[in-house]
Formats: structure tokens, sequence, C-alpha cells
């Protein structure tokens, strides 16, 4: 049946006015759309051939090396609808299998009609693109890290969306302009920060008319949305191979992806043979209408009324609260779904590979629970799904950055990368008399003479284990400067 001519006009209302919106979102400064937040960590990539990926959970002051660029990205290209949901300059989607980044607009709608503008960042097992992908394809517009599918910045350290991106220009970060595109030795940093007021779960009662509710640690509750449809199936959802049974997968602007499959052994091969994937989305309800979604695989959530406010691309579902942090032995430091089987108690979410549209119903999981040897009879099914927040812990936090960054710096001991150790002496290869240079690590400046030859004691020790980028800047007393890049593996035992 086709939407009625008033139903129309309500819609047509919706987008004119969520567009008005998104288009004041896209003149602001991504920074003051978080001032009710406090900084965990930030992620610097340098747009270069073996570039470094770094972490730094104190405000840029030391980084640690997690990866390296393998592939640059020189293009920004026409984004996912759902990238229209949020600012320009700020990550549209954060993903166990990419980082998208929206840079502007090619029109002023709103979804499809917007036509936004992205890049990517994809990890190694994404870098040729599976069979039976379904998602956003980046092509030249995807820089390319070693870091697997699910980890670091794809899993514990992964942005929310909304989180503002900059560039460092003249030594400093800048706000990432509109209309942006990738340019090759060019480094970029994403700034995350955590709402101070985050919620402990968001509650969805799986049936239509179905409340969706948040409720926080203090136990104020709040409803968010009503359920329009809600979710009887799971299916083969992009990257579900390498996220973990309840784990978040995907957020972004209009939608939230939930894993029911196991994390696989790496060098998996998605697509392949044996079946990987499993999962299933909760989606607002006009970008579900504007992509014709009507599988059973996905949750839709209200309100449909044109008159109220629109859930696309607002916290805390669709913007800035939700990340991919999951820790299988800390599941309290883990965002992690569980459902209600018939109105009874939490339980952890069932682990369900493949499509399979009727998963939740009474007769899938009275099989299910009979197959896995704890047979129970079912006569509702799903009744409910709940996500969990975590709490963010910094010692945690600390000793998994340690931890992966220790691991990388390990495999290039192993292919006989010569690490340094205490106070090292670095020569400016290219000062000159008259000259003056300057000394940055990790984009820091750290020393600046006028020596010649300028030589500069590096004590190591203010520094993590891991690479760092060392630059080295000399300004000739007429002309352009001359820059040196190298890359140190400091290692002090």
């Amino acid at each position: 049946m086709k939407p009625s001519r008033m139903y129309n006009l309500g819609m047509r209302s919706r987008i004119l006015l969520i567009a008005l919106i998104m288009a004041v979102a896209c003149t602001c400064n991504a920074s003051e759309l978080d001032s009710s937040s406090t900084e965990m960590y930030r992620i610097r990539i340098a747009n270069v051939i073996d570039g470094l990926a770094q972490l730094s959970l104190d405000a840029g002051a030391t980084y640690s090396a997690v990866g390296r660029v393998k592939v640059v990205a020189n293009a920004r290209i026409t984004g996912f609808a759902a990238s229209s949901y949020t600012p320009c300059g700020t990550v549209a989607a954060t993903a166990v299998h990419g980082i998208r980044i929206k840079t502007g607009r090619a029109a002023s709608g709103f979804g499809k009609a917007q036509m936004p503008l992205i890049f990517s960042i994809s990890p190694c097992e994404f870098s040729e693109i599976p069979r039976g992908y379904g998602g956003h394809i980046p092509r030249c517009s995807a820089i390319q890290v070693d870091i697997r599918t699910g980890e670091s910045i794809f899993r514990n350290f992964s942005p929310f969306v909304g989180s503002a991106v900059y560039v460092e220009r003249n030594h400093s970060l800048v706000p990432m302009p509109e209309d942006y595109i990738p340019i090759e030795g060019e480094t970029f940093v994403i700034v995350v920060k955590r709402p101070n007021r985050m919620p402990g779960e968001i509650d969805f009662d799986n049936h239509s008319g179905g409340d969706v509710t948040v409720i926080y640690p203090d136990g104020a509750s709040e409803k968010i949305a009503t359920v329009d449809r809600p979710v009887t199936g799971v299916g083969r959802y992009d990257a579900t191979t390498f996220t973990g049974v309840g784990a978040v997968n995907t957020n972004h602007g209009g939608v939230l992806t939930i894993s029911t499959a196991p994390v696989c052994p790496k060098g998996t091969v998605e697509g392949g043979a044996l079946e990987t994937r499993g999962g299933f989305m909760v989606q607002p309800y006009y970008h579900a209408h504007e992509q014709g979604e009507t599988k059973p695989q996905v949750m839709v959530i209200g309100p449909k009324d044109a008159s109220k406010p629109a859930l696309e691309g607002t916290p805390p579902l669709f913007f800035g609260h939700i990340n991919l942090a999951w820790y299988p032995a800390r599941p309290n430091d883990s965002y992690r779904a569980q459902v209600k089987i018939d109105d009874g108690d939490w339980e952890d979410m069932p682990c369900m590979v493949g499509k399979i549209d009727d998963a939740f119903t009474p007769n899938y999981l009275t099989s299910y629970f009979e197959k896995i040897c704890k047979p129970r009879k079912i006569e509702k099914g799903v009744t409910a799904v709940r996500l969990l927040f975590p709490s963010f812990d910094p010692e945690l936090a600390r000793s998994e950055l340690d931890r992966q960054s220790w691991e990388y710096a390990e495999k290039a001991v192993k292919r006989g990368v010569c690490p340094v150790r205490g106070t090292v002496q670095i020569e400016a290869k290219k000062s000159a008399a008259g000259s003056i240079t300057t000394f940055y690590v990790d984009g820091r400046p750290i020393y600046t003479s006028s020596a010649c030859p300028t030589i500069f004691d590096w004590d190591t020790t203010r520094f993590s284990n891991g690479f760092h980028e060392l630059k080295i800047e000399t300004m000739p007393a007429s002309g352009e400067p001359i820059v040196e890049v190298r890359q140190m593996l400091v290692r002090q035992k």
C-alpha cells in the first residue's frame, strides 16, 4: 500500500526540518558539540605510506604507535545516506571494519539527497572487499592500516559518532575544514570525548508500540522512543565475523548493529564457504523508511509522527555515546547486548550465525536451546533487548594501550628493526649556518637550536616503548623549511 498524500507531506516537512538542523550543525566547530564531555583519548594518523597510527591518553602530550598506514587516501567520495545526519569534520560512523569521516556534502538535502562526502580508515582484512559485502566501499578514499578488524582503533580505542577531527597544520591542530580532501603527507587527529552523563543501559521492548528507555546509573530513566517494528531475525552483517556475541559492530547516525556471531580466528576470510556472520540492527524510523527497510533483522524505532523530533543523528543511540569497547573478560567495561526471553530475566545474547529470519521467535528458540543441550519451552520469544554501557577505566585503557604498542613493537624487533633506549643523539642532517632547527616528537616540539651542526640529546625514557615519529624541521635564513622525518623504535628493556 502506498503512503497517503498527507503522510508524504508530513515526511517532507520532517526532511526539511532535519535538513535545516544539520545545515546549522555543519557550520559549527565540532569542539562546540561536546562541552559537557571529558576527553578519553586521541587517534593520530599520518596519511603517508608507513605513517604511524597512534593513540594518546594524555590529550596529545605523548603518543603510542599501534599500527602503520599501508595505503594513503587521496580523495573523498559520496558516502552512505546516514552520514548526512552528522556534522562536517566529525566521525560519521564507527565500526569494527572501518571509521568513516564526513568532510562535506554535495547538496543541502537530508539522507541520500544530501550526497554526503566522506573518507575512511580501514583495517587490513578489508583492504579487499570480501564476497557478500553490503556496506560502504571506500575505494581511493580509504586510508588502509595494518591494524586488524575489531582491534585497537576498531575496538577498544574506537571513536564515537560525532567525535571531532582535526588536521595538523603549522604544528597545531585546526578543525578539519569543510569540503576537506585527504592530502598525502598530512596528519589528522580524532579527539574522542565521553559524555559526562552516560546511560547505564538502554532497554527496547521488542514488540510494536514498545518503549525504548534510557536508564542511568543513578536510577533515573527516560523514554526516548517507541518501537515501530520489533526484530525477529538475525542476518549476515559485514564484519560480524570479527565482532563477538552481543558486542557492538557498527554505530552511525542511522544504525546500531549488534553481533550474534563469535569472533573467528585471525586470517578468517569473511564471505567464504563457511558462513561466519550474524547480527541484527536498530534503525530510526525516517532512515529505515528512506532505505525501504523491511527485513525482520531490523528493529525500527520512532517516533513516526513528523511533528516530533527525529532520532537520526541524535544521542544517545545515534550520536556521541556508543563505540565498540568490548573486553570479554571484563563485561562491566564493555558495551554488550542482552535479551529477555518470555519476559524472564536478562540473559546473554544467543550465539547465532547466518541468515535466520525467525531467530528470536518461539519455534526457532525452542529448537536452538535443544541443539545446545539446554532445552526449554519458549512461548513468546525475545521480548526485550538491552544495551549495557561500560564505565571508562583509565587504568584499563593504559594497560590495554601499553599491551598493543608493545606487541606492535615486538613484531618489528623480530623483523630486524633495531630499537633505541636511554639518551640518543639525533643530528639534523640539513642544518646550516644561520638556520634554526626544531625537533618534534609525535607532532610536539621538544628542542630548538641555531647551532650548526644541530645535535639533540633525546631522552627516550620520557616516552613510551614503541614507535615514535621524529620530525626535524630546519628553517634556513632564506627559502622554504627543510623537513626530515624518521621513525624511532624505543624499547627500554
